[in-house]
């Protein structure tokens, strides 16, 4: 089976309402530099000569962006090794490609189903107590279970907007993601203390420059500590101090599992992280953390929910939920029509 035709098309898919910040809160989130709102993604389509079409995403970004296309023409399928393709594009593609040749799921290329499906948490952005009350009424209505909210040290209303919460839903889970802004130890207990006794988790509450004062947040309530990794190495430290309750996992590949595995050799659980993307993205994502059993804090598949569509013909996220597809690949299928509502621009390169 060979390669006959690459396509790359441009998508900017809207945010819904109440999802950004707004007001006083709206400003660029650390390492953008501009609002998540002007984000572009890319789908990526291989064509073969067999028929099969695989499908991919590129990570999120801004501005336009010029394509140099990977030397993929004329190449038979079978020259890959999946345990080589991963992070995202034309390898996403690859390996929904693979699946589809051979008649497996994704995630039984990753290693095996170990989940149906996959706890999925709500998701906002920094906002005010009231404005977060409201999207705490929508994620219960939509059967979710828990709920991300970025926030910083300056907002001063972390624990308006936790009581907000649980006020409107009494049993969700709160992931507050500062992205290490609430700078320092202190700062994270004293928050910590005021909200001992609820189902908070603090994800990234300081800089990871010494692991031993994560330990000594995690022993002094009942708040969870988490951070956000990157490396198998962090995990391998983490639980060797036994710093942490659970890892937020940023790679969404082969990484993801290497790293989840460690993380359940000491009974640690974790989740899937996300960069908020659209739907290719996150069944990609989708199938890794079917592939291991200790992904069961909420994950971060959050682009099906977040944007005015996700792109698929099919949501992914249901009760708060993320439900593995059964179909080769991916499984999942593209709405042509919002594709083609959403698109900025396209290309092709051909044999």
């Amino acid at each position: 089976m060979k390669i006959t035709q690459l396509e790359r098309v441009v998508c900017c898919v809207p945010f819904l309402p109440g999802i950004l910040p707004e007001g006083e809160y709206d400003e660029p989130a650390p390492g953008y530099p501009t609002s998540l709102s002007e984000r572009r993604q890319d789908i990526m389509r291989i064509r073969t000569d067999a028929g099969l079409t695989g499908i991919g995403m590129s990570g999120p970004y801004f501005y336009d962006r010029e394509e140099t296309p990977p030397d993929l023409i004329g190449q038979d399928l079978q020259s890959f090794e999946p345990r080589t393709l991963g992070g995202g594009g034309w390898q996403i593609a690859l390996l929904d490609l693979i699946g589809k040749a051979i008649d497996w799921p994704l995630c039984r290329i990753f290693g095996g189903r170990l989940q149906d499906k996959v706890l999925v948490d709500y998701w906002i952005s920094r906002m005010g107590a009231e404005d977060t009350a409201a999207a705490a009424k929508r994620a219960k209505a939509l059967g979710f279970h828990g709920i991300k909210m970025k926030c910083k040290w300056e907002d001063a209303n972390m624990e308006d907007r936790v009581r907000a919460t649980l006020e409107i839903a009494p049993d969700m889970r709160i992931i507050l993601d500062p992205n290490e802004r609430f700078y320092n130890l202190e700062n994270s207990l004293d928050l910590a203390r005021r909200l001992d006794g609820l189902d908070v988790v603090f994800e990234d509450p300081f800089p990871k420059t010494d692991l031993n004062e994560y330990r000594r947040l995690k022993g002094a309530t009942s708040v969870l500590v988490a951070p956000h990794f990157q490396n198998v190495r962090q995990i391998v430290d983490a639980v060797h101090l036994e710093a942490v309750d659970a890892f937020n996992i940023a790679p969404s590949d082969w990484n993801f599992l290497d790293m989840a595995r460690v993380a359940a050799s000491a009974d640690i659980p974790v989740w899937q992280a996300s960069n908020v993307d659209l739907g290719i993205f996150d069944a990609f994502r989708l199938h890794a953390s079917a592939a291991v059993g200790n992904c069961t804090f909420g994950s971060d598949l959050c682009g099906n929910f977040v944007h005015e569509h996700s792109l698929l013909s099919e949501p992914l996220v249901k009760d708060g939920y993320a439900i593995v597809p059964e179909g080769p690949g991916l499984g999942v299928e593209l709405d042509e029509e919002a594709v083609a509502r959403y698109t900025l621009s396209s290309e092709q390169w051909s044999s």
